[in-house]
């Protein structure tokens, strides 16, 4: 009997196993045909998917390691751009520390191979690619730090509506204020949308997915 028994567990756990995916893809389709992702479902608290992309023109910057960066970094992946900077006390570490959770999650999820994280440094006075370097190194040694001159940075966080300015501390001291969005890049080099603040890693996480949903249809 105990054989038997045995022999029956054996045969009814594939079958479970195949009825629970099967389950779970019904159950799947179900949410997306009734409540299918649309651009207004996309324009929530935690994120804003524009009418229509913003083709990223081309750029030229210098990235953490010293060598010179092209519009051609954003082919082929999805890319979170943050505009901000190494002395920053506040709002940019806690960035950072967000889309590390945000990729860590990724991670998680097998989902991390076509995406990548770039820092857009706002203070390149002071911010060198050594620096860079080792800012975004703490929070990912996969995140890449970029620079520039004050020109080509302008250009390009004008074209990702960012913008910047500086306010003297004292005779040696300056800070930058600077907008916190944290902008989604297709990988066509469009800037999609942008996710808002306050950040939620988890959040975050279902309105990416929600957003390559929605633009591969």
């Amino acid at each position: 009997k105990a054989v038997m028994d045995n022999t029956r567990i054996k045969i009814l756990l594939p079958i479970l196993a195949g009825i629970s995916v099967l389950l779970g893809t019904f159950l799947f389709y179900l949410a997306f045909v009734f409540n299918p992702i649309t651009k207004e479902s996309l324009r929530n608290d935690s994120f804003f998917v524009y009418d229509v992309p913003i083709h990223i023109d081309d750029f030229s910057l210098t990235d953490h390691s010293g060598d010179t960066v092209t519009q051609d970094l954003l082919a082929n992946k999805w890319t979170l751009v943050f505009f901000g900077y190494t002395f920053c006390p506040d709002i940019c570490p806690l960035t950072m520390a967000s889309i590390r959770q945000f990729y860590d999650l990724l991670e998680t999820n097998s989902a991390v191979n076509d995406v990548q994280v770039a820092m857009i440094s706002v203070d390149p006075n002071r911010d060198t690619p050594e620096k860079l370097a080792s800012y975004v190194g703490f929070f990912n040694p996969a995140f890449i730090g970029l620079t520039g001159d004050y020109s080509s940075l302008y250009s390009l966080s004008r074209q990702m509506n960012v913008a910047f300015s500086y306010l003297r501390v004292d005779d040696e001291n300056y800070l930058v204020t600077h907008n916190g969005e944290i902008m989604l890049i297709d990988p066509e080099g469009n800037n999609v949308g942008f996710f808002k603040a306050p950040y939620q890693p988890e959040l975050m996480l279902e309105n990416f997915q929600a957003v390559k949903t929605y633009l591969s249809k």
